[in-house]
């Protein structure tokens, strides 16, 4: 991963990956924007929805750039900040199926899994997020867990939308904000990729599953200072449960 200028080059290469928006958490006002791509199903609606949220103050909204209209509409010179670009995603998904399957053998074993606890699963939607290619992961909850596919699209489409990328201070400031003192990771907390969701655990909730165990590569629980250690960059859900 790593940050480069935004020129008409980089653009046209992050539209042929399937990108089409790019998001920022700085806002309007801000010279140097640091932008992050993603793919949504339909860029006028995902806008539409933004602005039906409004904002109180219109140059504290966050920053959000159009990929087709900044390509035809925005020149060079004008282009401002670093966009935010990844490895390839197929070739990471290939290397941690393997190494995920070593600790788990769900391909061998699949049917010692089912729809809540499956190590395929957690690392086809961290694939979807990060790559907007959806269509691994629709079609494998299609085949596996048919029961669960439109709650899946949904849930699909509304992460893609609000997720967010913070650096280590950003990330701080949010915790602090929410009261957030541990999150949950889908795959292992360790990796640049994990994509965290707030944890919070009522006084009747059970947790069936081994979160804690060091062996453990999904759902790994950590507290928020030790969290801090571990990088520079963090992938967050911000939905609250």
């Amino acid at each position: 991963m790593k940050f480069v200028s935004l020129t008409h080059p980089v653009l046209l290469d992050l539209q042929l990956r399937g990108y089409n928006i790019l998001t920022s958490k700085n806002t309007v006002d801000d010279e140097n924007p640091t932008w992050y791509p993603i793919t949504v199903p339909d860029v006028w609606e995902y806008l539409l929805q933004l602005d039906c949220k409004g904002s109180i103050v219109p140059l504290q909204e966050p920053a959000i750039l159009v990929i087709a209209d900044a390509i035809k509409d925005i020149a060079e010179e004008e282009l401002q900040g670093e966009v935010f670009l990844e490895t390839d995603h197929l070739q990471g998904l290939q290397y941690k199926t393997h190494l995920y399957d070593k600790r788990y053998q769900f391909i061998s074993n699949p049917e010692n899994y089912d729809f809540a606890f499956d190590p395929q699963r957690v690392l086809l939607r961290n694939y979807a997020l990060h790559s907007g290619d959806h269509a691994l992961y629709i079609a494998y909850i299609g085949v596996n867990y048919p029961t669960h596919i439109i709650d899946e699209i949904r849930d699909l489409e509304d992460l893609t939308r609000s997720l967010i990328c913070l650096d280590q201070e950003q990330a701080r400031e949010w915790f602090n904000k929410h009261d957030v003192t541990m999150v949950q990771s889908d795959i292992s907390i360790y990796d640049k990729d994990a994509i965290l969701t707030i944890f919070l655990l009522e006084t009747d909730q059970q947790i069936t599953i081994p979160l804690e165990e060091k062996d453990e590569l999904v759902y790994n629980l950590m507290d928020i200072e030790e969290l801090l250690q571990l990088r520079d960059l963090y992938w967050i859900d911000p939905r609250m449960a």
